[in-house]
């Protein structure tokens, strides 16, 4: 069984050729990248993380909770870094802020304050 993530956007699929990403599906989307579990060679004991380059990863099914586990923080550190980018942003660009009444601050920049 193999299960495509990563949807290729429709800018890009210019750039790759069939050969490179997978599907189509019944939607005419391709991907970027597959999970297979089963039909590989490490049958039900272990699962690919594959790619269109022909890259793949076998981890085996026990690790998978502890895989699952490092994604989630590798996704969680690069959200705070894009929020640290955004926030660099706010400091360097021309933004005020005003002292309310509550002695709060409220920011010109509605991305901020939310």
């Amino acid at each position: 069984m193999k299960i495509n993530f990563a949807r290729v956007q429709n800018e890009d699929l210019d750039f790759f050729t069939e050969s490179n990403v997978f599907g189509p599906d019944e939607n005419g989307d391709f991907y970027y990248n597959y999970v297979e579990f089963g039909t590989n060679p490490g049958g039900t004991e272990e699962v690919i993380i594959a790619d269109g380059c022909d890259r793949y990863m076998p981890i085996c099914v026990e690790h998978i909770p502890e895989l699952m586990l490092a994604l989630k923080e590798c996704y969680k550190l690069y959200n705070k870094l894009q929020k640290a980018e955004s926030l660099q942003e706010l400091v360097e660009g021309q933004t005020e802020a005003y002292v309310t009444q509550y002695y709060t601050i409220n920011y010109s920049e509605d991305d901020y304050n939310n």
